[in-house]
């Protein structure tokens, strides 16, 4: 049996995004930490991500990659290659003739600084943020386009075997979901 990847990759985000809001609110009732959440969020996504591989392994899925290369979505990010690129809006100067020339100058000087400050401020912001933006994407890609692949070229000799699927699927959920735990611990124990 093959699944296509892009229905695996839907269902996931659905399944996490709906673990993790049900955990959240029951913690709002509950009043848990966010370290509590994250840990109890993470381990349903991790038994059910087990669940996921060793019912595959079992029943000899393949993934069907369905979605072209991520590098084809990927062409550059949303924020310009200069500052030349950026353009500037000058607003109208409402000149007071009460603060003088001097006054006026010092206030316009005040005002393309600020102005050129916050533009390499937002600027500097959407660098950053397409540059997380590309790694969340490229850990999803190696998930579900690269890792899963490789679990489930097991399923030949996993196929009717649940003792040995079993087994795969311990050994992948804890290579590909426990350094998380590790990265929540270590966030939690270093504050």
């Amino acid at each position: 049996m093959r699944l296509p990847s892009k229905k695996v990759f839907y269902t996931t985000i659905s399944i996490a995004t709906l673990t993790s809001l049900a955990v959240w609110f029951i913690g709002l009732r509950q009043e848990w930490s966010i370290f509590k959440e994250s840990l109890i969020s993470l381990t349903i996504l991790s038994t059910a991500f087990l669940s996921f591989i060793t019912v595959g392994l079992y029943e000899g899925v393949k993934l069907r990659n369905d979605m072209s290369n991520l590098m084809d979505y990927i062409k550059r990010g949303p924020f310009p290659e200069s500052f030349a690129d950026v353009g500037l809006d000058l607003p109208d100067v409402n000149l007071d003739a009460g603060e003088g020339c001097g006054g006026v100058i010092i206030a316009l000087l005040l005002w393309l600084i600020a102005a050129v400050v916050a533009i390499f401020l937002l600027w500097c912001f959407a660098a950053i943020a397409w540059g997380v933006l590309l790694v969340f994407v490229s850990m999803l890609y190696w998930v579900f386009f690269r890792s899963l692949r490789l679990v489930f070229r097991h399923s030949s000799m996993c196929k009717g075997r649940f003792s040995v699927s079993l087994c795969y699927g311990l050994v992948y959920t804890l290579l590909y979901n426990f350094w998380i735990y590790g990265i929540i611990l270590t966030a939690h124990y270093l504050r």
